[in-house]
């Protein structure tokens, strides 16, 4: 199969429920939404789609969800064509119906998740503060400006550069996943960028995100599903180049030629910080992870409730499952 990229596009967050299904559906030029499809059905034409397009060679992006990390959609580039399986209890309700009564537990299990991620955002940014204190700013900016130059002097991608928004994990209902190797698997240039919360890596990631679209080229940049104000990953997949926030709970190691470490506490922040801070860091860690875990117990909630109801649920249509494979495995075509 030609490249296969999966992501999210929805997050659970300390902002609630975030959606870029704009940034990736938005530019098609047809998406078949299925709507009232239980998720055993979705998971089946999506098999027999993925298969179809191996045999067609085709490029396609494969969106997961961020409740479970399931499959909850799929994008065929080549084609401007993707396919959708909408959720009754996402508050984005792509069917244009009302939100049923029968998926208000769910809502409501969701709800409690997103108020403690809410709770723990303030603790995140007393942790961040610490650093904050003790960071050299013109140390960044320069790190930042000798990066940009590297990535872009004397290259030149066209008009200005157009940008997608993403995410590479999800808090799902088991805990923090993240796809950062499948994402970057075709890349030949990775940088991962290591450093403590408020060292700077976010505006960074953004500063040089506008530097790529300013100097012509299309780029990805991947939020950050618990704060999606801030940026985790950029992609320049036309330059083979990548550079993300390598610490958790996405921490991950060079492995492979071309591969890169990019440490901005090392450069910028002083010596001795954590040593100096152990016992208040401690603290604030204890503080945002208790938090964390029972958001992630109120997502599990939803999820256990989401299985329930499918589960008992009128019976689906296998007739109607299969005219409606036909129909868009026929498009595919």
């Amino acid at each position: 199969m030609n490249a296969s990229i999966p992501y999210f596009i929805s997050s659970h967050s300390s902002k609630g429920y975030v959606s870029y299904y704009e940034d990736a559906f938005g530019s098609l030029k047809h998406t078949q939404l299925l709507t009232g499809w239980p998720s055993s059905a979705g998971k089946s034409l999506f098999e027999a789609a993925l298969a179809l397009a191996d045999k067609q060679k085709l490029t396609v992006h494969t969106i997961l969800h961020s409740l479970d990390n399931s499959v909850e959609g799929l994008i065929f580039p080549e084609l401007s064509f993707g396919i959708y399986l909408s959720r009754p209890w996402d508050k984005v309700v792509l069917s244009g119906t009302g939100l049923s009564h029968t998926y208000q537990p769910v809502r409501q299990a969701l709800e409690e998740a997103h108020r403690h991620f809410g709770a723990a955002l303030p603790i995140h940014d007393r942790w961040e503060s610490i650093y904050l204190g003790c960071i050299d700013f013109d140390a960044i900016d320069d790190l930042t400006e000798k990066t940009i130059r590297s990535l872009f002097s004397g290259k030149a991608g066209g008009e200005q550069g157009k940008n997608v928004f993403r995410f590479l994990g999800a808090a799902t209902h088991l805990g923090s996943v993240d796809v950062v190797q499948k994402i970057t698997q075709e890349l030949p240039r990775r940088i991962f960028i290591k450093g403590r919360p408020g060292t700077g890596k976010s505006t960074m990631l953004k500063k040089i995100r506008a530097a790529a679209n300013q100097a012509g080229w299309d780029t990805e940049e991947y939020r950050c599903a618990f704060d999606p104000n801030s940026a985790d990953m950029v992609v320049i997949r036309k330059l083979g180049v990548c550079l993300f926030d390598s610490t958790a709970p996405h921490e991950h190691f060079p492995s492979r030629s071309g591969d890169e470490i990019l440490d901005v506490y090392q450069a910028a922040v002083a010596p001795g910080t954590d040593e100096k801070y152990h016992q208040e860091l401690a603290v604030v860690s204890a503080e945002y992870k208790a938090e964390i875990r029972q958001a992630t117990a109120a997502l599990h909630k939803a999820w256990t409730l989401w299985q329930e109801l499918e589960n008992g649920g009128a019976p689906w249509s296998e007739e109607a499952e299969a005219a409606a494979r036909e129909e868009l495995l026929e498009r595919l075509l």
